[in-house]
């Protein structure tokens, strides 16, 4: 009980500086070294305004300072990586693993929320995504030359992507930003699960595109890094549905 209350407090903590992250990093703001501070009024926070989700629901949702509201964001992803945190941990236990993948979670969900609210995959994000990838696969025991096979299909194929499509039809269908996660992507998962990992991909972008542009009327350009990011969480914790070779021996 003890270890999990730990984890679900890592959990929010952690959230808590994913809020903080994937707001200042598209906007070219410290993370490390500039306190902690309302985005409208700007005065410097406490530590009881930094009490992950209670300061929030104790401050009704507005700053203690000038009353503005503060958005559910904070709380939401809060909780949204408590979870994850805590899913991990029933999968993983307490292992190199299992701490790992926390990481990567931290990382992607940074990604997903800046390029939701600023259609930006800030650099930093796949700086610490690329040695988790090594670490993990150290870890796992699956480090081995195939890696290299899956980050060169993987940074070719998006490259042909942004490059192709566009000379094609005038626009871009994949950001640099989208490039390069492609590329980190390469990484992390085996060549086998690449076919699955784009398949994933693409449906989760159909979806989301549709409730971007449909249900939300956000307009035609929509953020793809969210469909990246949770096609290639799934594929490296399930990793026996995400090899195509799984499939084919059935």
């Amino acid at each position: 009980m003890i270890e999990l209350l730990l984890v679900v407090a890592a959990g929010l903590a952690f959230g808590s500086f994913i809020t903080c992250a994937s707001y200042r990093l598209p906007l070219a703001i410290d993370v490390v070294r500039r306190p902690s501070f309302c985005p409208t009024c700007e005065a410097r926070l406490g530590f009881w305004d930094l009490v992950p989700v209670f300061s929030w629901v104790f401050a009704r949702g507005k700053c203690r300072y000038c009353a503005c509201k503060i958005s559910a964001r904070y709380p939401l992803i809060e909780v949204v990586t408590a979870a994850i945190f805590v899913a991990l941990y029933a999968g993983y236990g307490l292992t190199p693993q299992g701490f790992i993948l926390a990481g990567m979670a931290v990382a992607l969900l940074i990604m997903i929320v800046a390029d939701l609210e600023h259609y930006i995959i800030p650099d930093s994000v796949h700086l610490l995504l690329a040695p988790l990838a090594i670490a993990y696969r150290l870890a796992a025991d699956s480090l081995s030359l195939d890696i290299v096979w899956s980050f060169g299909l993987l940074s070719a194929l998006a490259l042909l992507l942004h490059y192709g499509y566009g000379a094609l039809r005038g626009r871009d269908v994949l950001g640099f930003g989208d490039v390069k996660f492609f590329a980190v992507a390469g990484l992390w998962l085996d060549v086998g699960a690449i076919p699955v990992f784009l398949l994933l991909s693409g449906v989760l972008g159909v979806v989301l595109g549709l409730v971007w542009q449909k249900i939300l009327g956000r307009g035609q350009l929509f953020p793809f890094a969210p469909a990246l990011a949770i096609a290639l969480f799934l594929c490296v914790i399930f990793p026996e549905y995400a090899e195509l070779t799984n499939y084919l021996h059935k």
